[in-house]
């Protein structure tokens, strides 16, 4: 199996400083495997209670504000830049 090195290091003008020093080997080819298994499945998963919950928002405008229903649906959708939430 392969190796690597990754090392954290900070420029301070006259010296460098090392703030953090990681080795790492490949992993078995199966435990990569589960892992995006896994990964792929939890947000496989996310993806189906988000469509859920907006299909049930939907329903709920739909019934209290049809034409802001409309209106919605007609919007192009806007996607953030990035998601800091987990």
């Amino acid at each position: 199996g392969g190796r690597g090195h990754l090392d954290f290091i900070q420029n301070m003008e006259y010296k460098f400083i090392e703030l953090l020093s990681c080795a790492f080997e490949t992993s078995p080819e199966e435990t990569v495997r589960q892992s995006v298994t896994f990964r792929y499945n939890s947000v496989k998963s996310r993806l189906a209670l988000m469509q859920a919950r907006l299909q049930d928002i939907n329903a709920l405008v739909k019934i209290k504000n049809p034409s802001l229903l409309l209106q919605l649906q007609r919007a192009p959708p806007r996607f953030p830049a990035s998601n800091s939430q987990r």
